[in-house]
């Protein structure tokens, strides 16, 4: 009997043109090729935008014909979906979290907000958001391959996490996706804002470290006042 073939997933149907599937690469020297494309396209689309930037430029610095960069990825936008999408695969593959519930939740977070942080620390990672989202409205299908590669796996990671330290008994996290979200925007949502308009990243007077201590602690302890201790409570 013939096997049917799977139906493509959500992101892979609303790509507007097909990518070549890097697996077709011959060997080595193709991985180095479609490599060296990768590199040179983004330097292009940093250095010119995206409606500035063209094919014969990323030819130019890589020698060859156009006819090896669209067997790779199809078009300009599916180099440019390459991009963003090798930029999800270097960030994820570095993205850890604890498969158990440990104990030191503090320098779980820790690390995990350093990781987040080092994107909108990075000007080159800020620059390929902010082509991104100018080119959005055109390309929708673009925006969704960033946020299933990117933004998606991270809070479903970061959810899991908190959902066994829930179950352990060490949070009360009763919502866990809904946690993972606001402790990733509490992390980069106002720097990565300040950063996007050339300001400083962080409030004035603090950096990186004492702003990710700031989140790490208000996450786990909020603003609520500690109740005040009753005679007994001080006599115990």
């Amino acid at each position: 009997m013939a096997k049917v073939k799977p139906a493509p997933s959500t992101a892979e149907a609303a790509g507007p043109v097909p990518a070549a599937d890097p697996a077709k690469a011959v060997g080595v020297r193709g991985e180095r090729r479609r490599e060296a494309l990768l590199a040179a396209g983004r330097a292009v689309f940093l250095e010119s935008g995206y409606e500035g930037a063209s094919i014969e430029e990323v030819m130019r610095r890589v020698g060859g014909s156009k006819a090896s960069l669209y067997r790779y990825f199809g078009s300009k936008e599916g180099l440019f979906g390459a991009i963003i999408e090798s930029g999800c695969r270097e960030f994820m593959g570095r993205f850890r979290v604890p498969t158990g519930a440990d104990d030191d939740i503090a320098a779980t977070l820790t690390e995990i907000a350093r990781r987040f942080a080092s994107l909108f620390l990075d000007a080159e990672r800020r620059e390929l958001f902010r082509i991104m989202i100018a080119e959005m409205p055109r390309f929708p299908a673009l925006a969704q391959r960033f946020y299933e590669n990117g933004p998606a796996r991270a809070r479903k990671l970061l959810g899991d996490y908190f959902q066994r330290q829930h179950e352990a008994g060490h949070l009360h996290c009763p919502d866990p996706e809904f946690a993972a979200v606001q402790f990733i925007e509490m992390v980069k949502a106002a720097p990565q804002h300040r950063a996007m308009l050339g300001l400083s990243p962080f409030l004035p007077g603090r950096d990186a470290a004492q702003h990710i201590a700031g989140v790490v602690d208000l996450f786990l302890h909020g603003c609520a006042r500690a109740p005040a201790a009753t005679p007994k409570d001080a006599s115990r």
